[in-house]
Formats: structure tokens, sequence, C-alpha cells
């Protein structure tokens, strides 16, 4: 096995996210690969509250 690691990371951590289908695909398709090490990081799994936001605020003028 390669000394390479590459995370596939799923950034979205808001209700209904649509990215969790998209990395777990990516994720399927790199664990075939034997060029490098791969690991599916979900933000929404690490305590950042200041993440947990159901909306975007809204944007100054």
């Amino acid at each position: 096995m390669s000394d390479l690691k590459i995370a596939v990371i799923l950034g979205s951590t808001r209700p209904g996210r649509n990215g969790k289908q998209v990395a777990d695909w990516v994720f399927e398709k790199a664990k075939g690969r034997a060029d490098a090490d791969y690991e599916l990081v979900d933000l929404a799994e690490f305590p950042l509250p200041h993440l947990d936001v159901a909306r975007a605020p809204p944007r100054e003028p």
C-alpha cells in the first residue's frame, strides 16, 4: 500500500444536505484503487456548533 493518504471530505453539515450521496459514491470508487489510502471525513461527525445552522445567514450589503 502507498504512503499517500487522501481524504474525501463531506463538508456540508446542514439538515437535508445532498453531498452525502456524492461523497459516498466518490469514496466507494476510490477504495477500489490501490495507489493510496482513502478515508471519508464527514464534518457532521465533528463538534462544530457554529456550522450547525439550517440555512446560511443573510449577506451584508
